[in-house]
């Protein structure tokens, strides 16, 4: 069979993600890490697109997040309540999607080490292309096997020969 003849469900296409051309926003007091701004795209086929509007990302350090990912539970600190809440649903959504691939593929997924933040490095991998930037990526997960919340650092050149 031809992989051109695949017929995807929008369940089993490969997670896409377009990020609108990044905004500098501000610099954190005290530190070096700078708040930026983009609208975000994600979709697994053409006919079912999520738009997520004002998400915010920091960059930092030589590597840049998705503001919120280094708190398990998404929430951002130092956020308006409605901003804070809007960028913690959005990472709930990434988090959802993550686990939908894995219900989907089952202990198969568990062969590629980003299994467990996949969506959020597609989202940060997106924002770094659109950006031109050559930093790493941070993510932030949940460890099924320790129980922990883990955040860390992907570092970008070397993630691109797979997921």
């Amino acid at each position: 069979m031809r992989l051109d003849s695949l017929d995807l469900t929008d369940d089993t296409a490969p997670l896409v993600a377009k990020v609108t051309l990044p905004r500098f926003l501000a610099k954190f007091p005290r530190s070096d890490e700078e708040l930026w701004v983009a609208d975000v795209e994600v979709r697994r086929s053409e006919s079912v697109i999520q738009r997520f509007d004002s998400i915010f990302f920091v960059e930092g350090a030589g590597l840049v997040s998705i503001f919120g990912i280094a708190s398990p539970d998404g929430h951002p600190h130092g956020l308006a309540s409605d901003l804070a809440l809007e960028q913690q649903s959005f990472i709930t959504f990434l988090r959802q999607e993550n686990a939908g691939t894995e219900r989907l593929l089952g202990p198969v997924i568990r062969i590629f080490s980003s299994h467990l933040y996949y969506s959020e490095l597609v989202v940060t991998k997106a924002y770094l292309s659109t950006r031109g930037s050559s930093l790493d990526a941070g993510v932030g997960y949940h460890d099924p096997e320790t129980g922990t919340y883990v955040t860390h650092v992907v570092e970008v050149a070397f993630s691109e020969r797979g997921i």
